[in-house]
């Protein structure tokens, strides 16, 4: 696919969009690519809001899990 098509297939899946905050996140992602500058609280405290959403969710594994998984790493 070439960049035009890349850039027109986004386009119309953010049309479709309907969710607020995930389109705050998505503006918080393009001003951190765009502007080195953005402000480095605000984007840990958007990290700090993602993670409470994931954990909300129940998307987080335990400490048990997350040992198994870490084994896993090593043997790639």
């Amino acid at each position: 696919m070439n960049i035009q098509a890349e850039l027109n297939w986004i386009h119309q899946e953010i049309d479709k969009v309907k969710d607020p905050s995930f389109l705050e996140k998505l503006k918080h992602l393009l001003q951190s690519i765009n502007n080195s500058t953005v402000d480095s609280d605000a984007a840990y405290n958007l990290d700090i809001e993602n993670a409470l959403e994931n954990i909300k969710k129940g998307n987080f594994y335990s400490e048990d899990e997350a040992k198994e998984i870490a084994k896993k790493w090593g043997r790639q």
